[in-house]
């Protein structure tokens, strides 16, 4: 009786990043995360807000976001109440 037996050797390609790939990459994380620092919105400590400035920024997220605005108007309904 013969028997054949044979075995499959396969080698994956070596997988290298391109070279530069990794500083260009660098440099782009650093210029994004410049660029969303400079465009991004800081507001004021909570404990530095006045109720207008509450009530200003409920209203220019109100278009955008109703349950955040919603949000910030019962809060200050909820100042008032606790101030009285």
């Amino acid at each position: 009786m013969t028997a054949i037996t044979s075995k499959t050797f396969t080698y994956g390609p070596a997988l290298s990043i391109p070279r530069g790939a990794r500083a260009a990459a660098e440099v782009f994380l650093a210029a994004s995360r410049l660029l969303a620092g400079l465009f991004t919105l800081q507001p004021k400590r909570s404990q530095d807000m006045s109720a207008e400035d509450v009530r200003r920024l409920a209203m220019s997220v109100q278009n955008t976001d109703p349950g955040f605005a919603a949000d910030l108007l019962a809060a200050l309904a909820r100042q008032d109440v606790d101030a009285r």
